[in-house]
């Protein structure tokens, strides 16, 4: 005779339940919060000297590039985010572009620039473009004989962005994100002056218009009329 032992369901108090629930919620918090601090680190930037090409017509004369500061991709990249860093200027209100705006020709059209206090400079903020052929000297006057010269000077001017250079030095210095792109332009971290005027030397000198209609003229792509 065979004896047939029966099975019951043992039922927990609703305590314990509860308590295996919150234990199982929290396994599963602590595996996923785990998961997510195991993903990759990003690479370290590493120094990257790969040439900037300028793209320019034939019948234009090869740019006269200074030897000590010749174009790459990261040092023109680097010059482009500091000509948009409103950081620069005193109140953080105010980058190069503010007057110099690129859909405008990388000019201003007001007769006179206004700085950050509002003040109005002494003259219009000239285009920014093709000075990669520019021999003359730089602002109106041509009283800066270089681009790393000048790129420093509109900084400093209280009718402009009204900083100095120390504070520069430290809002960029205390940004990780430069600090990195400094590597890769020059091969190391440490932020200057002279690194930032190169950096922006770099990117006014790779902003290039020959496109126009007179430029197509001298190609033979079109024709004008006479005025």
């Amino acid at each position: 005779m065979i004896r047939k032992h029966s099975t019951s369901t043992v039922v927990l108090p609703t305590t314990i339940q509860g308590l295996i629930k919150k234990y199982t919620s929290f396994v599963f918090l602590m595996t996923l919060f785990a998961s997510c601090g195991n993903d990759p680190e990003e690479p370290a930037p590493v120094f990257d000297p790969t040439p900037y090409e300028l793209t320019y017509p034939s019948y234009v004369p090869t740019p006269d590039i200074a030897a000590d500061n010749t174009l790459t991709k990261e040092k023109v990249k680097l010059g482009k985010k500091l000509f948009h860093d409103k950081r620069l200027s005193s109140d953080n209100t105010q980058s190069c572009a503010s007057c110099h705006m690129q859909t405008m020709g990388f000019s201003d059209p007001a007769r006179f620039s206004k700085g950050v206090r509002g003040l109005l400079g002494r003259r219009q903020a000239m285009p920014v473009f093709n000075l990669a052929w520019h021999a003359n000297g730089f602002f109106w006057d041509g009283r800066s004989p270089t681009l790393r010269d000048q790129s420093l000077r509109p900084i400093q001017d209280m009718l402009e962005m009204n900083e100095t250079l120390p504070n520069v030095l430290s809002k960029v210095g205390g940004d990780q994100t430069y600090r990195d792109q400094f590597v890769r332009a020059f091969g190391t971290d440490e932020v200057t002056t002279e690194k930032i005027s190169l950096a922006l030397e770099q990117f006014m000198a790779s902003v290039v218009s020959l496109d126009s209609k007179y430029d197509k003229f001298l190609q033979g792509k079109t024709t004008l009329t006479e005025s």
